[in-house]
């Protein structure tokens, strides 16, 4: 069962009440006023595009936040030297690789997880034609803009300003697109901490035994990354 952005919302207010946070000087960190900061965590209105992207700058887990899920530290400090173009590469190397194990049966993933496995080689597509990863994820869903907007519940104006990057999706819709459709939401909000977090999580998924090779190959991998640079 798909999570609800009632969760996300839920989540949220308890990272923000452990950090010893009030809903005022939460939205002093999000720019918003005390009353449209208590609208946002209640539902009433939606987080803009700004203000996760603050979000994801203040010390609370945006990862946990928006998948319920915690990552091992020890892998996280692994990938802690990468740049977010390196991370994304290591994120295209270790989806695939847990997809295949997956379809093989040694590996479950559970249904949001299999999503994102599936979704992000598309999402991480070249964009030289300056479309965004919401164009790239209907690729992988192989179908057209009415019926991203009816998989999305918005109208067809909405995605094609999404695809090119004119419009910007509130909190809800980079919920939706995330945990619905396996796109990470690191990748919408160009998150660096949130996609090591994300590239934490498919080392760790991956198995106990293949983890220590897996990690000393993504090490190799990068470091050629970087002499290229």
């Amino acid at each position: 069962m798909c999570m609800r952005y009632e969760d996300f919302l839920a989540r949220l207010k308890e990272e923000r009440v452990s950090r010893g946070l009030s809903q005022e000087e939460m939205g002093k960190k999000l720019g918003m006023a005390q009353s449209h900061y208590c609208k946002a965590e209640t539902g009433l209105q939606r987080f803009t595009y700004a203000e996760m992207k603050r979000l994801c700058k203040t010390e609370l887990d945006i990862y946990y936040i928006f998948t319920g899920n915690r990552c091992s530290t020890q892998y996280q400090k692994f990938f802690m030297d990468c740049t977010y173009e390196e991370l994304k590469c290591c994120l295209a190397v270790l989806c695939p690789i847990a997809s295949y194990l997956q379809r093989k049966g040694r590996l479950e993933l559970g249904e949001v997880s299999s999503r994102k496995a599936e979704s992000v080689p598309y999402s991480l597509a070249a964009r030289k034609d300056e479309k965004t990863v919401f164009y790239h994820l209907r690729r992988r869903f192989d179908c057209n803009q009415k019926k991203m907007a009816e998989i999305l519940d918005v109208d067809v104006k909405k995605v094609r300003n999404l695809e090119y990057g004119k419009k910007y999706p509130d909190s809800e819709l980079i919920w939706k697109a995330s945990e619905e459709l396996g796109l990470p939401f690191a990748l919408i909000l160009d998150d660096e901490d949130g996609l090591r977090a994300e590239v934490a999580h498919f080392a760790e998924l991956i198995g106990v035994d293949a983890r220590g090779k897996m990690l000393e190959r993504l090490k190799i991998i990068y470091d050629m990354i970087r002499k290229r640079r």
